[in-house]
């Protein structure tokens, strides 16, 4: 079975299609999900493989945007990237 790839997604961010294209032709599969979609349940971290974290310009490339998406993955998500990371 073909691995399953999270490509995460906030607010601004892109080239999520090209990321999903390149997982595909690299023979995995892949999804984008929003932060929110994994925070109201609608998707779970087991199942998948492999995490793309988003590039381009996470919530509107304000100053310190990076830094707010690390807070995010920190407050909401920090025991589903730890166990993600282990496994």
């Amino acid at each position: 079975m073909k691995p399953l790839a999270l490509i995460l997604h906030a607010t601004g961010t892109n080239r999520d299609a090209e990321a999903r294209r390149a997982f595909e032709l690299a023979g995995a599969r892949a999804e984008i999900v929003h932060l929110n979609q994994l925070r109201r349940g609608e998707r779970q971290w087991h199942d998948y493989q492999i995490l793309a974290l988003p590039g381009g310009f996470s919530y509107a490339d304000a100053l310190g945007a990076g830094k707010l998406l690390a807070l995010d993955l920190q407050a909401y998500f920090t025991e589903h990237v730890t166990a993600f990371v282990h496994s």
